[in-house]
């Protein structure tokens, strides 16, 4: 299995996975190396960085995931920060899922579909991830809350 094939693979599943559990996923492949971007719930519940190498210093994805991470950590910074390696994959689903259940129940349902409608209207048209990023999955706009 290549590198390439591995971060495809982890991607697979995760969009899989969150989809299932009612997530609106987003997904762009970059075009200079292997990683993936998940954007989740149009951006109200984060992003994932799918990688098989250490990621530009400034760009700080919520979570990442992939075979250059040796092992869990947390990093502490404006926003926590979370990297998984490749075989916690489940973990990471299970992290998305419960920040995304805590942030419906501070929002509340009808705010987070606010929320996620809001975002799409603001960037859907702005250069860069949300031009070229395409929707992953059945054709759904909104995530289900419940």
């Amino acid at each position: 299995m290549t590198k390439n094939d591995e971060v495809q693979n982890l991607a697979e599943v995760l969009q899989e996975a969150l989809l299932k559990a009612g997530i609106v996923v987003q997904r762009y492949d970059a075009y200079s190396t292997d990683s993936i971007y998940l954007k989740l719930d149009y951006g109200v519940c984060n992003s994932i960085r799918i990688s098989n190498h250490n990621g530009k210093r400034y760009l700080k994805y919520r979570y990442n995931i992939g075979s250059h991470i040796p092992k869990y950590r947390m990093a502490h910074d404006r926003y926590d920060r979370y990297y998984y390696p490749a075989c916690q994959v489940t973990a990471l689903i299970r992290k998305i899922e419960e920040d995304r259940q805590q942030k419906i129940k501070r929002y509340g349902p009808q705010r987070y579909k606010h929320m996620m409608e809001e975002n799409l209207k603001e960037h859907q048209n702005a250069p860069g991830f949300w031009k070229k990023a395409r929707l992953v999955g059945k054709e759904k706009r909104y995530a289900k809350l419940i």
